[in-house]
């Protein structure tokens, strides 16, 4: 079991696994980048590390970064880029913004949102149980209020009863 996981750890560290010899190695589109950290490709033995065939990188173009397709964002991703700091102002904003960036917003936006909703369910615990403490110094309880309900619920019956038979006489 263990050789196995550490195939796999040193298969998707990139590193073939020299100590393994008979298994086949990934396909060359499939192993790119290094997708492990360093300590999970200490797995891997030295002779693996040393056997690392360096895999030529594509020649990138000189104007990739405005080759690449950007992203036109909508107002509420435009107020998303401004409020997290991206940019100063909605007029700052390019035409088209990088995917990347707008991930980025829109996951610091879902930190703040998810912060905010922790507070918010700590203010609202710590007002129920201040409500629930005022609630028991005046006497009040659910359990009172329940049994003066049924009691209105039983009066009204008998009162409905009463009018009923009074009707039918």
């Amino acid at each position: 079991m263990f050789p196995r996981v550490v195939l796999t750890l040193c298969r998707l560290a990139g590193r073939p696994a020299g100590w393994m010899s008979g298994v086949p190695r990934m396909s060359s589109s499939v192993r790119s980048a290094p997708v492990l950290s360093s300590r999970v490709q200490g797995f891997c033995s030295e002779k693996a590390k040393a056997e690392v065939v360096h895999r030529e990188q594509p020649q990138r173009n000189s104007n990739a970064a405005t080759s690449m397709p950007g992203y036109m964002p909508s107002n509420k991703e435009k107020w998303m880029l401004v409020f997290t700091g991206r940019y100063p102002s909605k007029a700052d904003i390019p035409k088209e913004v990088s995917y990347d960036e707008l991930t980025a917003a829109k996951d610091k936006m879902r930190v703040y949102v998810a912060t905010l909703l922790v507070i918010l369910t700590f203010v609202c615990a710590f007002g129920v149980a201040m409500w629930g403490k005022s609630e028991r110094d005046r006497g009040e309880s659910l359990l009172k209020r329940n049994q003066q309900r049924r009691a209105d619920i039983r009066q009204k019956e008998i009162a409905d009863q009463a009018a009923a038979a009074a009707e039918q006489k």
